[in-house]
């Protein structure tokens, strides 16, 4: 492993009321190589401590032990399948969910893969348009942002195909990125019984409740700004901050409850396209340098910040 070079001041919510300053160290504890396409997409990180990625073009999920040591390689779907892996989410019982983004309608959709690597398709993802970002909820449900259709769809824990669970214009793209579909509806995260999406090209956080049957409630607009140009992956603190990356500026900023925002960590701490962050034990901070843009930057990586904050546990 080696350590990049720089300190971050970043301001950690040690109590709902204070607010104390620590210094961030950003660590690589695993380096890719792009010349043979390990771009590292998705990201989450279970009750064990132990760390999944999503390599996108090459449709690999890789499991690492907290000292970056690989456990598990799992080729999800074929190289080279549309644009590949995104996002994932894992839960209790350490089952992973895994959004693919391929050019073939027999294997594009949500999965569901098992600690041992064997795994299925869930009923109804198919129809997904652009999956990306993936969250649970307590109950086991999932939901997964349409990042093209600026939607969330949802698979009922108790079963059935996924559905629609909330669509709008607050989670549409623009197009401004000419990426070739809108990028709206992106990362997605929960915590008491609400969740947060993330609008790539609006640079906004939509809050939307969860009604005791399920729907969607109350919506409302958490924050707008700037800072939140091309947000990608997202995760709670224990204290209600929303941690973001911030793909396209290649920043990790930090959104209060109140929707104040604080840039942790940027380009000159090492980070390139980070693209996901998922919190893990210890006050450490996971995140992921995708390294899609001009070259120039450290590379694509698996990094591990000390934030000194505990992160949401997995439902």
């Amino acid at each position: 492993m080696r350590r990049l070079v720089g300190v971050v001041a970043v301001a950690a919510f040690v109590c709902l009321s204070a607010v104390a300053s620590a210094a961030v160290d950003i660590e690589v504890v695993v380096d890719y190589d792009s010349a043979v396409g390990e771009h590292p997409e998705g990201l989450a990180v279970d009750k064990r401590g132990d760390v999944f990625v999503t390599i996108t073009p090459l449709g690999q999920i890789r499991k690492y032990g907290s000292d970056g040591s690989e456990l598990l390689r799992v080729q999800l779907v074929p190289p080279g399948s549309g644009l590949g892996l995104a996002g994932l989410a894992v839960d209790a019982p350490g089952n992973l969910y895994v959004a693919a983004i391929t050019s073939t309608p027999a294997t594009q959709g949500v999965y569901k893969v098992a600690r041992d690597g064997s795994f299925s398709r869930l009923p109804g993802t198919g129809a997904i348009e652009f999956p990306n970002g993936i969250t649970l909820d307590k109950r086991g449900n999932v939901y997964v942002t349409d990042t093209a259709r600026g939607a969330v769809w949802r698979v009922p824990a108790a079963g059935g195909p996924a559905a629609v669970w909330y669509e709008s214009p607050l989670l549409q793209g623009t197009g401004a990125f000419e990426f070739g579909v809108p990028l709206g509806a992106n990362g997605i995260a929960y915590r008491h019984d609400e969740i947060v999406v993330g609008n790539t090209e609006r640079a906004r956080l939509v809050r939307i409740a969860i009604e005791p049957d399920g729907s969607a409630g109350a919506v409302s607009v958490l924050a707008e700004a700037p800072q939140l140009l091309g947000i990608d992956g997202l995760a709670f603190d224990v204290h209600g901050n929303l941690w973001a990356a911030v793909i396209a500026q290649s920043t990790i900023v930090r959104v209060s409850p109140s929707g104040g925002i604080t840039t942790v960590a940027t380009a000159a701490d090492g980070l390139d396209w980070a693209s996901s962050i998922a919190f893990g034990k210890n006050g450490a901070l996971w995140a992921v340098n995708y390294a899609i843009g001009p070259p120039g930057g450290p590379g694509p990586a698996l990094l591990r910040l000390d934030v000194g904050v505990k992160g949401q546990p997995v439902p």
